[in-house]
């Protein structure tokens, strides 16, 4: 087989892991156990304050409950003004085109946006358009940001990149990893031509998927042994709780610090001490951002 050819199947594969896509409710989709009842909105656009830094994530939950804790790490670190406001769907039908195709769900988004007082917009991979496309565009992403732009001018618009769903599929975490540093980089170009088009926006993008790599990685050397007991399991002592790879404790609280800097552009290690966990995350999730500045 053409070694483009080959490449090209791998990375579609890995694409659709991250989307959620893969069919027959294997995605991050209808039957998402981590839903907690909550597949529609979390507040309104009524209770969109002009005077907040007003966040709005749109999208599915491997993106969800970082947007949930990052409110409580915003007041933490001193943004005490930091308001969040999510619009979810369970799995594919929580990417942008779906989002975008859902009258319901668009209506939401669009009640925010109409605010003008959106000071961030954060959506997640992958919308089907931009798998079958050779990772070149979305035309959903391009929907939401121009209505965004032309409501809220100045509005900061993020670009998210989750982690591979099934993690026991793989058999170790350097599989696991595989193709993910590329994923990224097509999504930052991605950002890089929304950015060119909409430019009274800040566009920036951020991989917290990575996190879970690195725990991964960690877990299988042994470094996590005070803190996690499985790779699948209870919530409070393993890195993911389900097979379909939702994040535990460790990975959320480690994954949130990323979520903190994209938004707010604060550092890690400038956070209070995690007494709950013997390693020391805030020192996990620096590493992972020098690795992504690096690329």
């Amino acid at each position: 087989m053409n070694k483009n050819i080959t490449f090209l199947t791998v990375f579609l594969i890995v694409m659709m892991s991250l989307s959620g896509c893969l069919g027959s409710g294997r995605g991050n989709g209808g039957n998402d156990e981590n839903n907690d009842g909550h597949e529609g909105d979390m507040g309104s656009a009524e209770e969109v304050n002009a005077e907040d830094y007003n966040v709005l994530y749109i999208g599915h939950s491997f993106g969800r409950i970082f947007a949930l804790t990052l409110q409580d790490y915003a007041h933490t670190a001193g943004f005490t003004n930091h308001s969040q406001f999510i619009e979810m769907s369970g799995g594919a039908s929580g990417a942008p085109d779906a989002l975008w195709a859902d009258d319901g769900h668009r209506e939401n988004i669009k009640d925010y946006l109409d605010t003008g007082e959106i000071d961030v917009l954060i959506m997640i991979c992958c919308s089907i358009e931009f798998m079958e496309n050779g990772l070149q565009s979305d035309v959903a992403i391009w929907n939401f940001s121009s209505y965004a732009v032309e409501k809220n001018p100045e509005i900061r618009i993020g670009l998210a990149l989750p982690w591979k769903d099934f993690p026991a599929e793989y058999e170790n975490g350097t599989e696991y990893r595989n193709q993910s540093d590329i994923a990224y980089n097509s999504w930052a170009n991605l950002s890089t031509n929304l950015s060119a088009d909409f430019p009274t926006a800040d566009v920036f993008t951020f991989h917290h998927g990575a996190v879970m790599y690195e725990l991964r990685d960690m877990f299988e050397a042994g470094e996590l042994e005070n803190d996690i007991d499985q790779l699948t399991g209870s919530h409070a002592t393993s890195i993911f709780t389900d097979p379909k790879g939702h994040a535990g404790q460790i990975a959320i609280d480690t994954g949130t610090l990323i979520w903190l800097h994209a938004v707010h552009g604060f550092e890690p290690l400038n956070m209070p001490e995690f007494t709950q966990w013997d390693t020391d995350i805030r020192v996990i999730a620096d590493s992972v951002l020098d690795e992504e500045n690096q690329e």
